[in-house]
């Protein structure tokens, strides 16, 4: 690919992903996952922070719903539509500077230019992340928060310095004051620390020189600001507990035996955890909320991760527009869900590259690996926030646990295994320009899978 016509191509992708993110944002007129704006309303109306009792999102951190009500006071907006729109552009704007910091860590990697841009593509036009993106919610602030960390930390590891420790320390404390999965990537910065301290054998306190005192004020900054700012410590004093939910939750499934608790989500070990149901997904291209009638694939955490990041009317969720049933959307969606096993394959076949090296590190002991490369810090991110779907869906066992938003602030961490795949696709596979045109082509019609549904839903919301 030349450089001219790689240009256009991400100038294009990147118009494209902006574009999506604002006009949905200014269309959607306040449908959400959940009504977070609620919290942010009580903010404004009583000057104080409300209780996890007070409203249905009011269990959450609060950094993202008092921004949203010091704006409407500051800008003085009035009337619904005002405050909706103000509320989604916002995150709009917070999603554009995701996609943005993720091109400045891609553009860094040593692979070949149509490899970066296919892994680019793939995350600016993630019908997922675009959605999210225009909804009223604290899951765009966190996602970028989150990206912010794990880049920051990508950097302090090459180069320790005060600049990239206090933007790691600052979005770090940021992402743990907007909601609680940000808590994986404080503990994923501390194991980082931690495991980069050993390999170096070096203990000097100093932020210029070493990992020592990054980690020491790290840890005291973060449990201090986190757990006041975040309620952590007013919940454990009031509740007896740090985390209050307002959704139920029920005991462990069994391993084998499946037992139902609320709307069956996770109905056994084996059947959560061990299936992946693309055949089904692609009949049953939608999930219902109903808590006796739905498609097979609900109780799959895999399959129910999959089926959100790729078509934006999989949730069937908000009520109202972002719910359809047009044959039409229904037949781009199976096609979205059966090409998206493409970068699926390669972001897993990059993850067995990466794991033949973790093996040398435990078996032959290759310290050096640690020292010497700083690639491993991106699996302590997939694998803390893997730990983490697993737990909260096995705690929760109520489908809508199962979201793919909850990961999203770990979406850098799956950037090198993708290019990886990718790179090694292009370089020992698409050898023949016939194979090399197909593979484009199928990108392309994925790509426009993703988008076509997202102007379907933006024509319904006007």
């Amino acid at each position: 690919m030349n450089t001219s016509s790689f240009k256009v191509l991400l100038y294009l992708i990147f118009t494209l992903a902006v574009s999506f993110r604002i006009v949905l944002a200014a269309v959607n007129k306040g449908y959400a996952n959940d009504n977070h704006l609620k919290v942010s309303t009580l903010i404004l109306e009583t000057g104080k922070i409300p209780e996890p009792q007070d409203c249905w999102e009011c269990n959450q951190q609060k950094l993202y719903h008092f921004t949203v009500a010091k704006l409407w006071t500051f800008l003085q907006l009035n009337t619904d539509k005002e405050r909706f729109l103000l509320a989604q552009l916002i995150n709009a704007i917070a999603g554009i500077f995701t996609i943005v910091i993720c091109w400045l860590f891609i553009k860094k990697q040593p692979f070949r230019e149509s490899a970066k841009l296919l892994c680019f593509s793939l995350v600016a036009l993630n019908p997922g992340l675009i959605a999210i993106n225009a909804q009223a919610s604290n899951d765009s602030f966190v996602i970028l928060f989150g990206t912010i960390v794990i880049y920051s930390l990508y950097k302090l590891m090459n180069k320790p310095t005060i600049k990239s420790f206090l933007i790691l320390l600052i979005f770090s404390i940021l992402a743990g004051i907007t909601k609680t999965n940000s808590l994986v990537l404080i503990v994923g910065v501390i194991s980082v620390l931690v495991i980069k301290i050993i390999s170096n054998g070096n203990y000097k306190f100093s932020l210029n020189k070493g990992y020592w005192g990054s980690l020491i004020i790290y840890l005291i900054a973060t449990m201090l600001t986190v757990g006041y700012f975040g309620e952590y410590f007013s919940n454990y004093k009031k509740y007896g507990k740090p985390l209050v939910y307002t959704v139920p939750t029920g005991e462990m499934p069994h391993l084998y035996k499946k037992t139902s608790f609320f709307r069956p989500g996770v109905q056994s070990i084996i059947e959560g955890y061990f299936t992946f149901r693309i055949i089904d997904m692609i009949k049953h291209p939608i999930i219902t909320n109903d808590k006796y009638s739905y498609p097979l694939h609900r109780t799959s955490v895999w399959s129910q991760l999959y089926g959100r990041a790729n078509f934006i009317y999989f949730d069937d969720w908000p009520p109202g527009p972002w719910q359809c049933n047009d044959p039409k959307m229904m037949t781009i969606g199976r096609v979205a869900l059966s090409l998206a096993l493409i970068p699926f394959l390669f972001f897993l076949f990059g993850l067995i590259m990466d794991f033949r090296i973790w093996s040398a590190l435990f078996f032959r002991r290759k310290i050096d690996f640690l020292r010497n490369s700083n690639e491993w810090i991106f699996h302590i991110f997939i694998v803390g926030y893997l730990i983490f779907i697993i737990l909260f869906t096995a705690i929760g066992r109520d489908f809508s646990y199962m979201k793919m938003i909850y990961i999203f602030p770990g979406i850098l961490a799956v950037l090198i295994p993708l290019l990886k795949g990718g790179e090694y696709v292009y370089k020992n596979i698409l050898k023949n320009r016939i194979l090399f045109l197909t593979f484009h082509v199928i990108i392309f019609v994925l790509l426009l899978s993703y988008l076509v549904p997202i102007i379907n839903l933006i024509t319904r919301l006007t």
